[in-house]
């Protein structure tokens, strides 16, 4: 009796994990659209910033310390953004991202001001990054114009 009643609880645990890969996930192909690949590309922290192309007049390495984070929701398309080391362009909280076309070539910021749109150029493990910077709202403009810098994936 004993033997029956641990067969019944080991036999219905074999068979699940029979259907399971080594991570315990369930085998089955997953088949991404383009735009989850290509969020999926996006995903993690960028920083380190490189080869910067600035306005006459910006303040050199005005994007030195910029690191941008991408996440992804569960169904692998665009959901959080962050940016750090740059509150002059990008301010906000609960920022969010998504692609404006299927070329996959431009994003749209959500809650976060002034820079509301980012051109991308994927180049490896770095992106090519360029914004146009119109000013501050409400202010004074400070050295407005088109900036580029290209920054290194450095976290997942």
């Amino acid at each position: 009796m004993k033997r029956i009643s641990y067969l019944s609880i080991v036999f219905p645990i074999i068979l699940l994990l029979a259907g399971c890969d080594e991570h315990g996930d369930p085998q089955a192909d997953i088949q991404l659209s383009d735009t989850q690949k290509a969020s999926v590309s996006m995903r993690g922290q960028w920083a380190q910033a490189s080869d910067a192309t600035l306005p006459f007049g910006t303040t050199p390495g005005v994007l030195d310390d910029l690191v941008l984070t991408f996440r992804i929701d569960d169904d692998y398309n665009p959901s959080q953004f962050a940016a750090d080391g740059a509150l002059y362009f990008f301010e906000g909280d609960n920022g969010s991202w998504s692609w404006t076309d299927d070329t996959h070539t431009a994003i749209v910021l959500n809650n976060i001001e002034p820079v509301t749109r980012i051109d991308i150029m994927k180049e490896g493990y770095a992106i090519r990054l360029s914004f146009t910077y119109s000013g501050p709202s409400g202010g004074r403009p400070k050295t407005v114009g088109d900036y580029g810098v290209t920054l290194t994936k450095i976290a997942p």
